[in-house]
């Protein structure tokens, strides 16, 4: 197994990439950019393998195809020598983006643009394919990918293929969580997933200012939801209490009796992964700033129902409880979209 940093020192300097490491794939269980590598036989460097698409680097560059732009794919693209490789980048996303600051943009404490990077802005990459692959063939050395606007299918060719691809929100199966995904529901990993909440906390405090608004609709869209007790949720959570108290305050002051902040998590515990001591610091904080915290709390479902003639959506538990929501942001652990 290899570091990020020493996978791409050996790359650059001795050409252990081309030798020695044909297929290198993000390692799930270190953050940001450690690497695992897979050694398989390969033919010596004086004769590297050729695809048989998309016709591979010209004078004898080996192209490197990454799959990703995140944290592994980005910044080994920007790395990799130039001179050396012919390195191209595949991604559905055209940035690569500095997520622990996504719950700062989502509250407007930071502009979107200030936590990516586009990835054509890399020095000597030679080709960004805005797609997705879909399938490798192994034997053939071509990666199958589907274009992210007319879903038009290619191949691309490599000598070397690396996998960053990260993971995707995994959602257990909880009812109703993906059919409102967007709508009430959201997550929080990409740019757009920060752009569609802080549209819907907008939402909810202009349509509860309406004085025609029944007094249940104003209570439930001012009510949100952080699901997990993990860094990104309670980031989030603190986010969102400070916009409210500093914001919201002086913007909407006849609608804070009605806001209502409530952090759910299904263990004994928030910040698991921190020092106990912190985590117990954290907790009595959200407490004085009359966060409703509820350990122990697992989310059953998500229910739409006419309560008083009004169409409302309900967060059930577990335990049994139920709260009534505007807007539920879930922080989930995550699955990894592999390629077959």
């Amino acid at each position: 197994m290899f570091t990020f940093s020493s996978a791409v020192s050996h790359a650059s300097t001795n050409g252990l990439l081309h030798r020695h490491l044909p297929l290198i794939r993000q390692s799930p269980s270190c953050f940001p950019g450690v690497l695992r590598c897979f050694a398989s036989s390969h033919p010596a460097a004086s004769s590297p393998p050729t695809a048989t698409t998309d016709t591979l680097a010209t004078k004898h560059k080996p192209r490197v195809i990454i799959l990703g732009s995140g944290w592994g794919g980005y910044t080994l693209a920007s790395r990799l020598s130039k001179s050396h490789y012919d390195v191209r980048v595949i991604s559905p996303a055209n940035h690569f983006l500095f997520t622990p600051l996504l719950p700062s943009t989502a509250v407007g404490t930071l502009e979107f643009r200030a936590i990516q990077e586009p990835v054509r802005t890399i020095r000597g990459l030679g080709q960004y394919y805005m797609a997705k692959g879909r399938e490798v063939d192994l034997d053939k050395q071509v990666v199958r990918c589907e274009d992210l606007y007319k879903g038009v299918k290619f191949e691309v060719g490599y000598d070397y293929l690396i996998l960053s691809v990260g993971k995707k929100s995994n959602t257990f199966g909880t009812h109703n969580i993906q059919r409102l995904e967007g709508v009430v529901v959201f997550f929080l990993k990409h740019l757009y997933h920060a752009r569609q909440i802080r549209n819907r906390i907008l939402e909810c405090f202009e349509r509860a200012s309406n004085p025609t608004l029944p007094q249940i609709q104003r209570d439930r869209l001012l009510s949100f939801i952080v699901v997990g007790g993990g860094p990104t949720s309670c980031e989030f959570m603190s986010e969102l209490h400070e916009f409210i108290n500093q914001d919201v305050a002086s913007w909407y002051p006849d609608l804070i009796p009605h806001i209502k902040l409530t952090l759910v998590e299904a263990g004994p515990g928030i910040l698991g992964s921190f020092d106990k001591a912190l985590s117990e610091y954290y907790l009595k904080e959200l407490e004085k700033k009359n966060i409703d915290v509820r350990l122990n709390t697992a989310v059953a479902g998500v229910d739409e129902r006419y309560i008083e003639g009004e169409q409302i959506t309900v967060a059930r538990f577990k335990d049994g409880s139920e709260v009534n929501f505007g807007e539920i942001l879930t922080s989930k652990p995550f699955n990894h979209p592999l390629c077959t």
